[in-house]
């Protein structure tokens, strides 16, 4: 019986002792070094900079705190007198464990143990690899080009099918490690890059984002997925636009509500975006061609205060005659937040019933739609 009574007490102590590691130590050793030295660890927990430091001692350093969710940490060097750290750093995934870098001279040369984030990280640039290098000897030729073999479109376009065959591969092996790695934060950091992009579907990612268990869902990072997720939901095709009100270049208040009964292009662009003024061509062309069919354009610049005489100049300079509004707020402006727009130029076709109909037209792609349903 008492031997029964001390397995079973032994058992009920084990959760204890495998639970994860609450904080974290990084124990670090690169030589020794003649010249007296500081070493700064850098890194950022839910949006805020954290910084710490301490002196190189024999060439070893020790670091020690506490983490709220893994996060990509940059350990640099700089010796006494120095204006900045020399250039001797590495970056390497932080977590609550005992971590431990190691080189025999440099920083950058030191290897990472006791970071299990910091090896699926190591694992999945090994997958991505093959495509990484194709995609760069793609870039070295176009590199190699003049500026005038870069203008001839016949010659670009053969860079665009081993391009894209590159990328298929390269989003392949990140599905394949994200299905296979859903407990990872690493995971969860590719599903961002791969489904929350420019112009993604909020409904398709919303079903994949659902599968990675409650404790990355309701991390930081997560949260912040599922708001955009949630965004890009009310901002879907076949869901009735969200209303604002903005002050036109005379400073008169005009509600995306005004429009209701023609099909209108909401155009968030601003005056520095190269992108956005080198489209507007393409917007005027379309507004010029069904002006007449019940269609109109209503422009969101993203300017801030300070640039809305470089507004009021790239409207005139670029000849847009339809209606233009800015709270000059830059990327912090409400119909910005509320619409999801992290990159311009982007672009939402609403129909006359006020719901949205397409996502971003570029192009030929905005008058084929508008012949398409005008």
């Amino acid at each position: 019986m008492k031997t029964i009574k001390f397995i079973l007490g032994t058992m009920c102590l084990l959760p204890l002792g495998l639970k994860a590691q609450n904080s974290f130590t990084v124990q670090g050793k690169i030589g020794p070094k003649a010249t007296p030295s500081m070493v700064f660890l850098n890194y950022y927990q839910e949006g805020k900079p954290v910084k710490d430091s301490v002196m190189l001692q024999k060439g070893q350093f020790s670091f020690k705190g506490k983490v709220n969710s893994p996060s990509e940490a940059i350990i640099s060097v700089k010796e006494q007198g120095a204006k900045q750290a020399g250039g001797d750093e590495i970056t390497f995934y932080l977590e609550n464990s005992k971590i431990t870098i190691s080189s025999m001279d440099s920083l950058w040369k030191a290897t990472v143990k006791g970071s299990k984030t910091n090896d699926e990280q190591a694992a999945l640039r090994l997958l991505q690899r093959p495509y990484r290098k194709v995609a760069d000897s793609i870039m070295r030729v176009y590199n190699s080009w003049t500026p005038e073999q870069r203008k001839d479109t016949a010659l670009t376009k053969t860079l665009a099918p081993p391009m894209r065959a590159s990328q298929a591969g390269y989003d392949s092996v990140n599905r394949v490690f994200i299905s296979s790695h859903l407990n990872s934060f690493i995971a969860l950091r590719v599903f961002k890059e791969l489904e929350l992009g420019y112009d993604f579907n909020p409904d398709t990612a919303a079903v994949r984002f659902a599968r990675f268990p409650a404790r990355l869902r309701e991390s930081y990072s997560g949260k912040k997925m599922a708001a955009m997720i949630e965004i890009g939901k009310k901002t879907n095709t076949g869901v009735v636009a969200m209303d604002f009100t903005q002050n036109d270049t005379t400073g008169k208040p005009v509600k995306l509500s005004d429009f209701r009964g023609r099909y209108v292009l909401v155009d968030f662009w601003a005056s520095w975006c190269k992108p956005c003024r080198a489209e507007n061509p393409n917007l005027l062309k379309a507004y010029n061609k069904f002006k007449d069919k019940n269609f109109t354009i209503l422009g969101v610049s993203l300017d801030d205060e300070d640039g809305r005489k470089a507004w009021l100049h790239a409207v005139a300079k670029d000849g847009m005659p339809w209606t233009q509004v800015s709270d000059l707020q830059g990327f912090k402006s409400k119909a910005a937040i509320d619409y999801g727009i992290n990159a311009i130029p982007a672009n939402f076709l609403i129909a006359p019933d006020g719901k949205i109909i397409a996502r971003n037209l570029r192009g030929d792609e905005l008058e084929k739609k508008l012949a398409q349903v005008l």
